[in-house]
């Protein structure tokens, strides 16, 4: 088991250049140079910021570190995101666009719901050991106090997407929006905590099983009425 800071970071190089090509020029198939150029700065950034928070925490991700790794002063920086708060936000929306793509990857075979639900929460499970999610929850984490009250605009679309995502993948349970939400939250739970007890222990004893046991609740929870 690789600790944190060895992580690639590649994975996320390339998700952030594919989504600043549909977010800024979604209408382009061959967008002209300049605005490759803007892309491939606003991913360096991107990338800069994702790499010292993942190598040395949060507190090392200040803004002139930022441009520092990037190649570009602190002045270009904020002409492409305007400020450091920006930055966060765009990997965060990244983070989320990331779950909701890992989450309906590929149709789970037919089978029963146990057997789908495993797979679920093998598949999510992989999305919460990586660089997108360990990072999000370091910005979250570190910035909760500044955090406004409501919810931002892309949480509130995320989480329609999860229940949409969900209700293609389990057709057949007949939970309401607010029961199947509840059935999310606590995988969530249960992986967030798996997820950092490997950050900080290195390896999580009988992973497998805890797994497992998430993934039978989960299907239980699925077949309530």
């Amino acid at each position: 088991m690789k600790c944190f800071s060895e992580l690639s970071v590649a994975p996320f190089a390339a998700g952030v250049y594919i989504f600043l090509r549909r977010m800024n020029t979604p209408h382009l198939d061959h967008p002209g140079r300049q605005a490759l150029k803007t892309q491939r700065t606003r991913a360096r950034l991107l990338e800069a910021t994702l790499s010292l928070i993942r190598e040395h925490g949060y507190a090392a991700a200040t803004s002139q570190r930022i441009a520092r790794r990037a190649g570009v002063t602190w002045g270009a920086a904020q002409h492409h995101f305007g400020s450091k708060e920006q930055i966060l936000e765009t990997i965060l929306g990244l983070a989320y666009a990331r779950f909701i793509d890992v989450m309906g990857a590929a149709p789970l075979p037919r089978g029963s719901r146990a057997a789908r639900a495993r797979l679920f929460v093998r598949r999510m499970w992989a999305h919460y050991q990586g660089d997108y999610y360990r990072v999000s929850l370091e910005i979250l984490r570190a910035t909760r106090g500044r955090r406004k009250r409501r919810a931002r605009a892309w949480e509130q679309r995320q989480g329609r997407a999860h229940l949409r995502v969900m209700r293609a993948l389990f057709h057949e349970t007949q939970l309401t929006d607010a029961q199947l939400r509840e059935a999310l939250d606590f995988m969530h739970y249960c992986l967030t905590g798996l997820a950092i007890g490997r950050v900080f222990e290195g390896q999580v004893s009988h992973t497998a099983r805890h797994l497992k046991r998430v993934a039978d609740a989960f299907a239980s929870m699925l077949g309530a009425h």
